[in-house]
């Protein structure tokens, strides 16, 4: 299948999945990062769609995957994002990240990061992969899990 046509499906779905849950929104896909798809919902409904600390848009997301994989017959890996609520998170994660790395390398003392999904976590490992004499690991089960920033 075409990407093109591939997307315009996904497209499709997520605009099915907003209109039978009575939401309005702009739905765009970006190209790939790695191997996520972002789809980018604009939205006048955000509040609602996202929910108290992304709870809602985090069960949008796995309904989303859920009915994509499920009307495709393959894996897809959505990344879900109202109105850059993610990508800016991300941002001040990365932020953080790195503050914590720096303060690691001043004071040779680990710094455990709060709990974060599997593509939180890869894109803090990934922020700060190329800082000399920092190492991170992620630790814990579940929803537990958390990275860890230590000297190298």
């Amino acid at each position: 299948m075409d990407t093109n046509n591939y997307q315009l499906k996904i497209k499709n779905i997520i605009q099915q999945l907003l209109a039978a849950m009575d939401f309005s929104g702009e739905v765009n896909l970006k190209d790939q990062e790695e191997d996520f798809l972002i789809v980018n919902i604009q939205s006048a409904d955000a509040a609602y769609l996202i929910g108290r600390s992304g709870e809602n848009l985090r069960a949008l997301q796995h309904l989303s995957r859920a009915i994509t994989n499920k009307q495709l017959g393959e894996a897809v890996h959505l990344i879900v994002d109202i109105n850059n609520y993610q990508a800016n998170r991300l941002e001040l994660l990365k932020e953080m990240a790195l503050s914590s790395a720096k303060e690691v390398a001043k004071m040779k003392q680990p710094q455990w990061l709060a709990p974060m999904n599997a593509y939180e976590r890869r894109v803090i490992h990934l922020a700060l992969a190329g800082m000399v004499g920092i190492k991170t690991e992620s630790e814990g089960e579940g929803q537990e899990r958390r990275v860890v920033i230590k000297s190298a």
